[in-house]
């Protein structure tokens, strides 16, 4: 099968690497350097264990220049991004190609679908951590299930796609209630990816301050209420509980948005807690800390200028 990857970040060369052991994999990214290196050295992944495994069964393109049809694309790119990159390789969907989204934030598959039949979307959420060392080298520093669902009811693409997954060595959970999981993901991002931002700090840094575990909860407390007015319930309780269970498991590893951060790159901020503040203006629910984090995370990439190689 030939899948392609839109997006050659962390995430994307985790799951790039495995597939590429059972298929064809095309890796797309608009950063020229990480193209390079793929297609000189293919792609390591340093694993939990202390174990280095390479994968050279991989290819690489700069995004919108490959323009062969696939059977299975994944999309990776930031959700701030989404749009141009569908745009930018519309040649790789023809009418049989399956597209995956495992991005974080909501609202990725109402893109998707201007592009692609609603039935061959499969809408997707990792329990996996990556960290981007640059060169096409990535550590994987959490393990978990990868979780995938559908709009439509009984859609035998899912089969498919759980197939292909588990075969390239991942753990796949299908689901009914996939919005219920996107808003599971999200209280996670929210929270961990977020405040981890501002800190700079691993991932379990934020159960380890009191001060930061303070201020999460009312993040989450906040997008528990949007969740219930949108129709999805959940318990204060349950949803505390998940986040800080995350923190444990992944204690080392760090978000994808503190790893931005720390390169000076612009964040997904506006699609995990700036779509809890678009959400809650249709319910007229009260967002105060999310749209105050919003606020702070803006405000920290419009100082990158002052930052001395981009530190």
């Amino acid at each position: 099968m030939k899948i392609v990857i839109i997006g050659a970040g962390a995430m994307g060369c985790l799951y790039g690497a495995y597939l590429s052991r059972k298929h064809e994999v095309i890796m797309l990214d608009s950063f020229d350097k990480q193209v390079e290196a793929i297609n000189q050295n293919g792609i390591t992944v340093l694993e939990e264990d202390g174990t280095e495994n390479k994968f050279t069964n991989v290819k690489a393109c700069i995004s919108g220049e490959y323009t062969e049809a696939a059977d299975l694309v994944v999309v990776f790119v930031k959700s701030t991004f989404t749009e141009d990159a569908l745009r930018d390789n519309k040649k790789l969907f023809g009418d049989k190609t399956l597209v995956m989204t495992l991005q974080n934030g909501a609202g990725n598959d109402r893109k998707i679908a201007k592009y692609v039949n609603k039935k061959n979307i499969i809408i997707g959420t990792s329990k996996h951590n990556s960290v981007n060392l640059g060169g096409g080298k990535v550590r994987h520093s959490g393990s978990g299930e990868t979780t995938i669902g559908s709009n439509l009811e009984n859609n035998t693409n899912l089969d498919k796609i759980q197939a292909i997954l588990e075969e390239s060595g991942f753990k796949v959970e299908k689901t009914n209630d996939i919005q219920r999981v996107i808003w599971s993901k999200l209280f996670v991002n929210l929270s961990i990816n977020t405040f981890t931002a501002i800190t700079r700090a691993p991932i379990g840094s934020m159960i380890e301050n009191k001060y930061a575990w303070d201020f999460a909860e009312k993040m989450i407390c906040e997008a528990v209420d949007v969740a219930e007015a949108d129709g999805t319930h959940f318990s204060y309780r349950e949803v505390l509980n998940m986040v800080h269970h995350v923190c444990e498991d992944a204690g080392k590893g760090y978000s994808s948005m503190s790893q931005d951060v720390m390169n000076c790159r612009l964040t997904e901020i506006d699609a995990i807690n700036g779509a809890i503040v678009e959400q809650a203006k249709l319910y007229n629910v009260k967002v105060h800390y999310n749209s105050l984090i919003v606020d702070l995370i803006h405000a920290i990439e419009g100082a990158y200028q002052y930052h001395k190689d981009g530190k």
